[in-house]
């Protein structure tokens, strides 16, 4: 039988120009490479090397042998990862994100319909996500789009709206809703991993001076603490209601609002049995 070990030495060989090189690489004595070389040709039958006195040359058949190893290496690191990755979701749930207010939303459900697996979730661009979910790496996401493929379930999930919290006493605090423009000129506090969110914060936010927090928990220990403005949304009030000393205005560009969608595999359709259909509001 072919040892992938062997294998893995001839490509060595093949990528460091020499047997010596490849020993010193390897943490080989040469004269121990060299006897596996001899063994893979044994094993394959086949003759890898144009051998003079004092150096050793892949032929032609040993090339094509490199190539084939290479493919062979890879194609069982490939099966390697796919039954970890199959192993570990029979164990745990991966939740991959664009945004993170519908992770820290989903993450109780599954704990809750899933108690005997672990719940780990992480926060990506939604075409990762979808990569991440075809090869096996989430079992559930959380996107910014509907999505139409084979194997693969989607459906709306709910929509996040913006607001803006801030204290009684700001001149905006008054107002019934807010455009980010009004925001202009404002020193704001903001969370750091804003996902999805990002891209709105950079096209439309340049006139507000943000001091940025990358912690949760002192994130929130600040909002309680300062007289500054940050932002909110309805989803967040629905996880942890908001200070009793803030007033939230609703942020009214159109882009304040943003709908996700929620994906798994076929094979995983209770996942998103598990996430009743929410909506903002």
């Amino acid at each position: 039988m072919l040892d992938l070990d062997r294998l893995q030495q001839l490509v060595a060989v093949a990528e460091h120009g020499s047997l010596s090189a490849a020993a010193q690489a390897l943490h080989l004595s040469q004269p121990a490479l060299s006897r596996s070389m001899q063994h893979l040709e044994e094993t394959l039958e086949v003759s890898l090397f144009t051998r003079t006195k004092n150096k050793l040359v892949l032929n032609e058949a040993g090339l094509l042998a490199v190539e084939q190893s290479r493919a062979v290496l890879s194609a069982a690191e490939a099966m390697q990862s796919r039954l970890r990755d199959y192993d570990r979701s029979r164990r745990s749930i991966a939740i991959g994100s664009c945004a993170p207010g519908p992770m820290w939303l989903a993450a109780p459900s599954l704990i809750r319909d899933f108690p005997e697996k672990a719940i780990t979730s992480e926060m990506h661009p939604t075409e990762a996500l979808l990569s991440g979910l075809s090869e096996g790496r989430y079992q559930l996401i959380v996107v910014d789009r509907p999505v139409k493929e084979p194997g693969m379930l989607c459906r709306e999930y709910l929509t996040e709206r913006l607001f803006v919290s801030l204290p009684p006493a700001h001149p905006l605090a008054r107002k019934e809703g807010l455009y980010l423009s009004d925001l202009a000129g404002q020193t704001m506090l903001l969370y750091s991993d804003l996902g999805v969110w990002e891209r709105l914060r950079r096209e439309k936010m340049g006139g507000i001076h943000f001091i940025v927090q990358k912690d949760r928990e002192a994130f929130a220990d600040l909002i309680n603490a300062s007289f500054l403005p940050s932002f909110s949304s309805d989803l967040m009030r629905a996880i942890s209601p908001p200070p009793l000393d803030r007033v939230e205005v609703p942020v009214l560009d159109e882009e304040a609002a943003i709908t996700f969608y929620v994906c798994a595999a076929g094979r995983d359709r209770s996942l998103l049995e598990s996430l009743s259909v929410k909506s903002g509001g």
